[in-house]
């Protein structure tokens, strides 16, 4: 009797552990944004928790059910209390578990990243290889209407032929109202261009076109690419230093990676290749 009251202490023991071990996990995932295992945490967070509580009632049930029938069964002598054992290096072994559970979540979103970045890099040069023609054409900056509707038929194909990315947009240096500027242009760039108008007047930072018999335009400000501070950094050191450096980024699951096109020794246009990735690589 006195084994199975044990057995049912150790097992609640076992899930409490699991369960402070399981709530530290997820509250650093959560926090830090790590991107580790495929599933989505949050609904494996919210039934292993459902499955721990289960385990810790049933091991408290069966212990209170055995403890009341050895005080039953307990004759009138009193029984020796053995003294415990020492727990405190069980105690020191439960907590050395939190710092290297940290490691393991840190490092495999650490590995996922890279693993990102990797693909992201490959995909890029790939890219710039198999779509030489059309990526100098979308280098070739000018301000028409010729070059945003075959800008957006180019970035579009290479969305759709290639799955390690979710968008890809060219950003390149320009100038509205005699300010320093960068614009990027996306696959739906010309969305609002209507089919058939193909010619259109190159007007102050604009471009003006006539439709259904009503004037219309395009203005630059509406592509202007809104860039952090070091984004913006690395993009002044490309354009104005003439670098040929990649850059990438990851926060919460979104990767971006600038990827530079030069002509002539000189950098023209950066590609941006985004992508969202909710999960991470590793798990079942």
């Amino acid at each position: 009797m006195r084994k199975l009251v044990k057995i049912s202490n150790l097992i609640a023991l076992a899930a409490v552990a699991c369960l402070s071990y399981w709530v530290f996990a997820f509250i650093l995932a959560t926090v830090f944004g790590l991107k580790v295992f495929r599933e989505n945490l949050s609904e494996m967070f919210v039934f292993s928790i459902f499955g721990i509580i289960a385990v810790m009632a049933g091991a408290l049930i069966v212990n209170i059910m055995l403890n009341l029938t050895r005080i039953a069964e307990r004759d009138d002598k009193c029984e020796a209390v053995k003294p415990q054992r020492p727990m405190k290096k069980w105690l020191y072994a439960a907590l050395a578990v939190f710092p290297l559970l940290a490691a393991l979540l840190f490092g495999g979103n650490y590995l996922t990243v890279q693993k990102k970045q990797q693909i992201l890099m490959k995909s890029a040069a790939r890219v710039q290889s198999e779509y030489g023609s059309q990526a100098a054409k979308i280098a070739d900056y000018r301000f028409d209407l010729a070059y945003l509707k075959q800008t957006s038929a180019d970035l579009e194909l290479m969305e759709k032929r290639d799955s390690a990315f979710r968008s890809v947009s060219v950003i390149v240096p320009d100038t509205i109202g005699g300010a320093s500027v960068y614009l990027a242009f996306h696959s739906n760039a010309a969305a609002h261009i209507p089919d058939d108008v193909t010619t259109g007047t190159a007007a102050a930072d604009s471009i003006a076109y006539r439709h259904d018999g009503k004037n219309r335009s395009i203005r630059k400000a509406e592509y202007i690419y809104q860039a952090g501070l070091h984004e913006r950094e690395y993009l002044d050191s490309v354009f104005g230093s003439n670098l040929d450096t990649s850059r990438f980024e990851s926060h919460d699951g979104n990767y971006t990676l600038f990827y530079p096109y030069r002509q002539n020794g000189r950098t023209v246009a950066v590609f941006r290749f985004a992508d969202y990735q909710p999960y991470g690589k590793f798990g079942s």
